[in-house]
């Protein structure tokens, strides 16, 4: 099953928050490793809180990564295709 990845980074201001689409699985992984070694702790998200699996607004499945420090820093979104 095919992936589309994107990150996105949280920034403290608005200036430097980004996004970048079209992730490779691996770039997906070595991004969540680096920041795992950096201290953040990843959190992965698969339901909503009424307990529905989490999906796209085209109704695709929807996993997504966050990377937390003393906040969420920033989320790496695998939508199934």
């Amino acid at each position: 099953m095919d992936s589309l990845i994107t990150h996105q980074f949280f920034g403290p201001n608005r200036a430097t928050r980004y996004q970048t689409p079209g992730l490779s699985l691996d770039e997906a992984h070595r991004l969540i490793g680096a920041n795992t070694v950096a201290g953040f702790a990843p959190v992965v998200h698969t339901r909503t809180a009424q307990g529905d699996q989490l999906r796209t607004r085209d109704g695709h499945l929807l996993t997504v990564v966050a990377l937390h420090g003393t906040r969420v820093m920033s989320a790496i979104e695998f939508e199934q295709v």
